[in-house]
């Protein structure tokens, strides 16, 4: 430790008396870390079959025997600072003791000693830490753990896992050349940044891992992870996003947390493109920030069973087009702010609330339909730059929803003319209420039976569909058209047939591709209805 010197320091004999305390000081911290093991004691030692000098932890001395593999102890002592980013043999700090393993290190399934025989059922915490010359590490059948940091900052490169191991524990596997792993089908707990910073591109989560924790993944390489039904938490930054070019997430989940919390990844360089959730039996929470900053992210197919919007969820990103789930009452903050791209958005009618900038910034949405169920709206929800935004807006409300009161941010542009069709009757009733009225910029328009739409009977069936969709109004009203949409926003119709008779529509998907679409549908008396189509 180098010692900054001052004047008072230079003077008399006082830097001399701090120089020899600091001496002194690190004398009896050297010695005091001389005379401490962090490791457990091994209780014996043997060779395996290739004739590696192995060490071992008896962990259970009575019948069925078994025994961990841990640190070596025999070998020199080097030193490790703690703390400090790079961890190398011989600089000063923290004693540790290093082994010249070969490149490969076979663990046998059982050993001997006194008389008795051990299964080898678990590799101890820490017991390869910082280990060099390490390549393949194979595992016998019987491993059923690999605990915390047990080849962290080692050289390992691939392992011949155990098809039995249960538990991963934190930081296993952490700032390793890992290059590829098979995670077993029994495995049920991964701990956190158990492969962060490994080399992994490629991981399959086996259905028995039921959550993904904080940072499992985080600076891997990936460019692809398969999750299974059975995952139910994703909890933040578990999975690099920046290679990986779509993520599916299984029915079975129920919560998913921030992927980039806070752009700690540089949003330029996330690459996803495209995001899905299945549907599920059960309510699903996407998390604040769950999506931020993924600004190559264009297609999102967001299932019915999602309840919850986190604040920031898709803010930065490059959708085009959204279906917000039926179950959502909140479009919270930020949430499709700077959404560039955003075009479409077909809103769900039990959503009460539009919170503030909720759609800030999206220059590309002209025109939307607000639901009967919205109470408030908040402020800068739907504000842009001058010239772009809304030009058309719907609002099917027959009790103005509050605006939230702002002398700097408006609800709406205030600049830019909007055309607003507002229920019949209702047009006075926008013109007078509190803050409603100071949009001098409003002009509205004859309403042709707004009041009613959320009253129509519309019915889509089958969903999902595998060649022809029927579609039924029952309000009274006929069917003037019908259109399919892709997830782009772009008009599918060429590759459907539609026939319409009356308040029914036949549409013919056969030569669609599989995927999801959005379907809207206009009424004789100009109403429009959505509906997402899961085409097989």
């Amino acid at each position: 430790m180098k010692k900054i010197m001052t004047p008072s320091d230079k003077s008399g004999g006082r830097f001399a008396a701090a120089t020899a305390f600091m001496a002194l000081l690190l004398s009896l911290l050297a010695g005091s870390l001389s005379a401490q093991n962090p490791w457990p004691d091994y209780d014996f030692k043997a060779a395996n079959a290739d004739g590696d000098t192995l060490y071992y932890r008896i962990t259970s001395g009575t019948a069925p025997y078994t025994v961990a593999v841990t640190r070596c102890h025999d070998s020199v002592y080097h030193t490790l600072p703690v703390p400090t980013i790079e961890y190398e043999v011989g600089q000063p700090g923290f004693l540790y003791p290093v082994y010249d393993y070969d490149s490969l290190i076979t663990i046998p399934a059982s050993v001997t000693y006194g008389g008795k025989t051990y299964t080898v059922t678990a590799i101890d915490k820490e017991a390869f830490f910082m280990q060099k010359n390490m390549h393949t590490v194979i595992l016998p059948s019987t491993v059923e753990t690999i605990d915390s940091g047990a080849f962290h900052r080692s050289t390992i490169h691939q392992i011949g896992m155990s098809p039995n191991v249960k538990r991963i524990n934190y930081y296993a596997f952490m700032s390793t050349p890992l290059e590829s792993i098979e995670l077993p089908s029994g495995l049920t707990h991964i701990g956190i940044w158990a492969f962060y910073g490994s080399s992994l591109r490629e991981v399959d989560i086996p259905a028995s891992v039921t959550v993904l924790p904080y940072q499992a993944f985080w600076r891997c390489p990936l460019t692809k992870i398969t999750l299974h039904e059975g995952l139910q938490e994703i909890e933040q930054m578990a999975i690099p996003p920046q290679h990986i070019d779509s993520l599916v997430f299984p029915s079975s989940l129920r919560k998913i947390n921030a992927l980039n919390e806070g752009w700690i990844i540089p949003e330029d360089t996330v690459l996803c493109r495209y995001v899905e959730f299945k549907d599920g039996p059960e309510p699903l929470e996407l998390g604040d920030n769950c999506f931020l900053g993924f600004s190559h992210l264009t297609t999102v197919v967001l299932s019915d069973n999602i309840t919850h919007l986190g604040k920031s969820c898709f803010e930065g990103t490059n959708i085009q087009s959204v279906i917000v789930p039926p179950s959502v009452d909140t479009i919270p903050e930020y949430c499709f702010s700077a959404c560039n791209n955003l075009s479409s958005v077909a809103l769900p009618q039990p959503l009460t609330t539009i919170d503030r900038y909720a759609f800030y910034g999206t220059t590309l949405l002209e025109q939307i339909a607000i639901p009967a169920s919205v109470t408030f709206i908040g402020k800068g929800a739907f504000k842009t730059t001058t010239g772009q935004g809304l030009k058309m807006l719907d609002i099917y409300c027959n009790v103005p929803p509050t605006l939230e009161a702002s002398s700097s941010n408006s609800a709406f542009n205030k600049q830019d003319t909007i055309y607003v069709r507002v229920p019949c009757g209702q047009t006075s009733a926008y013109q007078s209420a509190p803050i409603w009225s100071s949009y001098s910029n409003f002009v509205y328009e004859e309403c042709v039976g707004i009041e009613d739409h959320e009253k129509a009977e519309f019915k889509v069936y089958p969903n999902p569909v595998h060649d022809v969709v029927m579609v039924e109004l029952s309000n009274g009203a006929g069917i003037a058209n019908a259109v399919l949409y892709d997830l782009q926003g772009r008009i599918v119709e060429t590759r459907c047939s539609t026939s319409l008779q009356g308040g029914t529509a036949t549409l013919s998907l056969n030569s669609v591709p599989a995927g999801v679409y959005l379907l809207r549908v206009t009424d004789t008396e100009g109403r429009e209805y959505h509906q997402k189509i899961v085409k097989k």
